[in-house]
């Protein structure tokens, strides 16, 4: 695992010579510089919720809740936090999680590739979604040895989902996530006061138009 403290010095020394990091290093300045960078449309996807939006307020305080212990006088040379899930031995118990519309957040409208780049870079492991601007298998190749996890919106049509489950079998993604409560579409206020969704103009859906099933269906 990498070692974030070489990182530190490398931002240090470099202010030696007037560089400073390009980007953020703290969660509420990257957040910022990413708002401002975004269309209105893509960031109210990115940080809607349903209704008021209470249930997503109380999920993030709830995190805040849990803290970092730390253990003097003991050696911290040698870390492990690794774990073991589904048969695999991991880094870490932090996953990228499922975002639909990753392709629509980077300039080149690929922001999948990106994110699995990412994943590839830092050995984090990517659930890849159904919703996306690449297809599952280019997404897959991107992730060199970091595993990918692929999240699934069951379709109704079961051949479909069939033929998706086999894709992401046959391109090396480790296990399936369904997604259990989006049969329909959540009330979603920031959305719907600018008349936005995204896969009804078409985009987030290069899973389904590369699927022979669904080509099929046409």
């Amino acid at each position: 695992m990498p070692h974030y403290g070489d990182y530190q010095n490398e931002i240090y020394f470099a202010g030696l010579s007037g560089v400073i990091p390009q980007v953020p290093v703290d969660f509420a300045g990257l957040e910022a510089r990413a708002s401002a960078a975004m269309p209105p449309s893509v960031l109210g996807y990115l940080q809607g919720g349903c209704g008021d939006e209470f249930t997503q307020r109380q999920n993030a305080d709830a995190f805040r809740h849990w803290g970092m212990t730390p253990r003097m006088m003991v050696d911290c040379a040698r870390r492990d936090l690794s774990i073991s899930l589904l048969g695999m031995t991991l880094p870490s118990p932090i996953f990228m999680s499922p975002v639909g519309i990753n392709g629509m957040c980077t300039q080149d409208g690929h922001g999948d590739l990106a994110a699995a780049r990412a994943a590839a870079m830092t050995g984090v492991p990517l659930v890849q979604s159904t919703l996306s601007n690449d297809p599952l298998e280019a997404v897959a190749g991107a992730l060199g040895d970091t595993p990918g996890l692929f999240q699934l919106y069951t379709p109704k049509d079961k051949p479909l989902a069939e033929s998706l489950v086999r894709r992401a079998e046959a391109a090396g993604y480790k296990a399936i996530v369904v997604t259990l409560d989006t049969w329909v579409t959540g009330w979603r206020p920031r959305d719907l006061n600018v008349a936005n969704f995204p896969q009804l103009r078409g985009h987030v859906l290069e899973n389904y138009f590369s699927d022979p099933v669904f080509q099929a269906m046409l």
